[in-house]
């Protein structure tokens, strides 16, 4: 308690206004101070931190590795705090907010989309500021630029995640092929769709900058086999697209490949070689673990998850 009496509550929340704007002007615009107020209280804090807290760098304030630990006891001090000062329930018909979210295009359509209206009906106020998931990630989850982000990732291919990070599975799916409808190989008599002919075939892989290759091409590997890929693209619309246009083979889930077949002119096909699930999975920081709105957020999405099972 002697030490508590010493810090003044206004440093604190300097330290997180800090956090989240990573300018020290944009946190004075913020708080209403000037920047040399900011500035004093963030040489107050090195010192009762005895830590640097925060490096600059090209595009603004770089956390460091004790701040960004100490960051989700932080912000539920102050959560604590106002909810001492300000003990009226959460009202998320009142809530102004906004939410930050990253995920694979798949999951517009298979996760938010049937639950969209029901979301902007019950949090009226609240702005939902989506990202795909190669423009914002789990570094930027780490960093407080997001609030959630969808990973698609092959069952056993595990990103790294770090100990702040919580995950939750959403949903599985399974690998099939998809060819246009005028596919030569669709046109010959009793079709040998196997390994082979598979691999023979040229394909369209949508990247993944942050997993690399998929555990279904590395265990390929290990048999020393490959898929041609001849087209890499950032999203599953293009792959689909051009997949549509051309002899490339696209491989995908189950439920793109059911929601793409009836808008392009495309035949699925099962998945000739063994493979694992694809698994969605939900993740977000333990720093917003005492916030209402994102509590009532992430229940939302787990749901629209467990309906998709």
């Amino acid at each position: 308690m002697s030490q508590l009496s010493r810090v003044n509550i206004n440093l604190l929340v300097t330290l997180q206004t800090l956090l989240k704007e990573r300018s020290a002007s944009a946190a004075a615009n913020s708080m209403n101070l000037s920047q040399s107020s900011v500035s004093k209280n963030l040489a107050q804090l090195r010192h009762l931190f005895n830590d640097p807290l925060f490096h600059r760098g090209p595009h603004g304030l770089i956390p460091t590795q004790f701040t960004l630990e100490i960051e989700p006891k932080l912000t539920q001090a102050l959560f604590a705090l106002d909810k001492l000062f300000a003990p009226d329930e959460f009202s998320l018909e009142q809530h102004r907010g906004k939410l930050n979210m990253s995920m694979p295009e798949s999951a517009f359509e298979f996760l938010l989309s049937p639950i969209i209206t029901e979301l902007t009906n019950e949090a009226p106020h609240i702005q939902l500021d989506t990202w795909f998931k190669d423009t914002l990630s789990l570094e930027h989850l780490n960093q407080g630029l997001v609030d959630f982000v969808i990973l698609p990732q092959d069952l056993g291919q595990a990103a790294k995640i770090g100990n702040q990070l919580i995950t939750h599975e959403l949903y599985r799916d399974e690998l099939v092929c998809l060819l246009r409808s005028n596919h030569p190989l669709l046109q010959t008599t009793n079709l040998n769709w196997d390994q082979d002919t598979y691999l023979a075939c040229r394909h369209i892989h949508v990247r993944d900058n942050e997993l690399g290759a998929p555990i279904f091409d590395q265990t390929l590997a290990e048999r020393g086999l490959h898929r041609n890929i001849a087209v890499q693209v950032p999203d599953f619309h293009s792959a689909s697209a051009l997949c549509s246009n051309s002899d490339l083979v696209f491989t995908t889930s189950t439920n793109w490949a059911d929601y793409i077949c009836n808008k392009l002119e495309l035949t699925c096909l099962p998945m000739p070689c063994a493979t694992l699930p694809v698994v969605y999975s939900l993740i977000w920081h333990q720093r917003s673990e005492s916030d209402p709105a994102h509590l009532w957020f992430k229940d939302k999405l787990i749901k629209a998850g467990e309906a998709r099972q």
